[in-house]
């Protein structure tokens, strides 16, 4: 375990009663609501100096979505919780220009909102959506505000994003969350390194090292992920990579502090240094999403 603080940069609250998640009716866990003090309980020993909250796919409609409603929700959240530094919500960047109206409302009124995710994985079409000038449009438009991107796709999805970041403004900064959900259970290595090193090319290109246990399966084994987070940090470099929990998606395989500590074998093994160790648990996340601290 870290002897510092650390920075979460990927914590999901929600709450059914006060937005919709459609991918969440009925499941066992995650059917019912989440809050900080959840998170607080669920952190065990970890000392988390700071948090950053991503979009939880709440249900939108065409022309129409809950955008500024979970905003303001976290806000309430953040009231109980001050550690929330920033907020990463959903935006309709797939309306090309016209997405400037909810984003401007973003800016002037929510000053935590820091970047923005869109994720294309569970679209019917992913490529078609990804790759549409209207949603390359939207992605770009994020640059005026100085707002980053969040990447969200899994494995099978991975030449779309390769296609992608090219078309992406240099001044937007990209993160790709979960390494991109890898094909760990499937053996997926080769692919895995030569998607990374793809899209390491653009150095605005970063990735979220965070909840890769349930893409090995659930018999998971640390042997399993060491290659996967060890080819993260060599083709990335520590620069780069960031820390994440993924809390509470990462508790159908492991716990915050099991997550952490595999981490801290696998930095060890490597051999990374303490000031490595400090990017990418702390100093990372504040250069990417710009919190004050």
């Amino acid at each position: 375990m870290p002897n510092f603080p650390i920075i979460d940069t990927h914590l999901h609250v929600w709450d059914q009663t006060r937005l919709k998640y459609s991918a969440f009716d009925g499941h066992k866990l995650f059917g019912h609501p989440y809050h900080v003090e959840d998170y607080q309980r669920d952190c065990g020993k970890l000392q988390i100096e700071a948090m950053v909250f991503l979009e939880c796919y709440a249900d939108f409609w065409e022309g129409v979505g809950q955008y500024i409603e979970e905003i303001e929700f976290v806000e309430d959240e953040k009231k109980r919780d001050p550690r929330i530094k920033a907020i990463i919500p959903m935006a309709p960047v797939e309306w090309g220009k016209k997405v400037d109206s909810v984003l401007s409302i973003m800016k002037e009124r929510h000053p935590l909102v820091h970047g923005i995710r869109r994720i294309m994985e569970f679209d019917k079409d992913p490529r078609a959506l990804t790759l549409s000038a209207a949603f390359i449009e939207g992605v770009n438009c994020l640059e005026k505000f100085g707002y980053s991107f969040d990447i969200n796709p899994n494995y099978t999805q991975m030449d779309i994003i390769r296609e992608f970041v090219p078309k992406i403004s240099s001044n937007v900064p990209l993160i790709l969350d979960h390494c991109g959900k890898p094909g760990i259970a499937q053996g997926a290595l080769s692919q895995f390194r030569d998607d990374l090193r793809d899209l390491a090319r653009y150095k605005n290109m970063w990735v979220k090292l965070s909840d890769l246990p349930p893409y090995a399966g659930p018999q998971w084994t640390r042997e399993q992920l060491f290659p996967y987070i060890a080819a993260t940090i060599d083709i990335f470099g520590p620069e780069r990579v960031i820390y994440a929990g993924d809390y509470p998606i990462l508790l159908q395989s492991t716990t915050m502090e099991e997550w952490v500590d595999v981490l801290d074998e696998a930095f060890a093994k490597l051999g990374l240094t303490e000031k490595e160790t400090h990017m990418i648990y702390r100093d990372n996340a504040i250069n990417f999403y710009k919190l004050s601290l």
